[in-house]
């Protein structure tokens, strides 16, 4: 279900392929020419048996910070296919969304083109930490690493075994969620990066169940959606939807601009099965915006409707008041023994 750019290698570019396959080229460099063409841009043969020597010099050196590419590194293990090799996509946050949204709709032809079975392992990479030999170490050990299955993959399993959902293969994984394997439409990157550039405030998600891909809803004022009497009128009473809002207060003094995660959910009026993909989806939306656009989540709510919310609740939210720990005072014991009790009649008179 992923969108393709059209856009194929060019005869240097697959001659060089052939090349490849000979096992003395270390790095190459593919970019997309103003011809709309993928062309080999630079390329390094092999210097070392580790690969891990010159990973930094080779693919820090042909990173540009505005301009998205595609780097390919030889890694050492072999199978019958040949070396394995990692992809890089290099798509820095300072890049146009239209080169971005190129870029991503083109790797799967090259892949394939390369050679799909030669390609274990892939990175989308925005920031140069990203891509540094530590940094792809701890992504291997991730990758590795086991983890028991939590509520929320065991719903995503239930889907996968009772609903007729079109499977995605690893080449859209970023364009993809992998919660439920739904595709992210193209105008959800274009209102995200709007969203971190600050030029809107609010932007709503909308799972298209039937279609099998996430949307953003299309809002014909949404760049004046700025205050939280705003945001109560685009939330439906009647359907589940996932929202991002910039809410801008004052606390104490201090101005903020926090954002505010919102996933609404009307209860019982909503079937099962649009419950459960809203819910298994949610971590892995926030996660989608918080990696690959660089937005930070200040809070992250779940209601049932717009009556639920105002400012006063989002800034308890935000700045819960502290607990003042007061101890009570204790009453002191009195002397542990007193003597007998002196009982006095009323009209007598003490001896001296």
């Amino acid at each position: 279900m992923s969108h393709q750019s059209g856009i194929k290698s060019n005869d240097k570019l697959r001659s060089f392929f052939a090349r490849v396959k000979e096992g003395k080229i270390r790095m190459f460099k593919v970019v997309i020419s103003d011809k709309e063409e993928l062309e080999l841009s630079t390329y390094h043969e092999l210097n070392h048996s580790d690969w891990k020597v010159d990973f930094n010099k080779y693919v820090q050196e042909a990173i540009e910070p505005n301009k998205p590419c595609y780097i390919f590194y030889r890694l050492d293990e072999k199978t019958n296919s040949g070396y394995t090799w990692l992809m890089i996509l290099w798509s820095p946050d300072f890049a146009s969304v239209k080169q971005k949204m190129l870029y991503a709709s083109t790797k799967s032809t090259l892949k394939l083109e390369f050679g799909a079975g030669q390609v274990t392992d892939e990175v989308f990479a925005t920031t140069k930490d990203d891509i540094t030999l530590d940094g792809y170490l701890k992504h291997i050990k991730s990758q590795n690493a086991p983890a028991p299955l939590t509520n929320r993959e065991e719903e995503i399993e239930f889907l996968k075994q009772n609903e007729d959902h079109t499977r995605i293969n690893v080449d859209t994984k970023h364009k993809t969620l992998q919660g439920v394997m739904f595709p992210i439409d193209e105008q959800v990157m274009r209102d995200l990066e709007d969203f971190k550039k600050e030029k809107i405030h609010y932007v709503q998600l909308i799972i298209k169940i039937d279609e099998e891909k996430i949307t953003s809803h299309k809002l014909h004022s949404v760049s004046d959606i700025k205050t939280v009497d705003d945001l109560k009128k685009c939330i439906p009473d009647d359907k589940g939807r996932f929202h991002l809002f910039r809410f801008t207060h004052t606390f104490e003094g201090e101005k903020f601009k926090s954002v505010i995660f919102i996933y609404s959910m009307p209860g019982f009026s909503v079937s099962i099965k649009e419950r459960m993909i809203y819910s298994s989806t949610k971590s892995e939306i926030i996660q989608y915006i918080k990696s690959n656009f660089g937005v930070e989540i200040s809070k992250t709510i779940e209601i049932d409707g717009p009556n639920e919310i105002s400012e006063n609740y989002f800034v308890d939210e935000l700045h819960p008041k502290k607990v003042v720990d007061t101890k009570s005072f204790a009453k002191p014991k009195g002397p542990s023994s007193r003597g007998p009790k002196r009982i006095t009649r009323p009209g007598s008179v003490l001896d001296d």
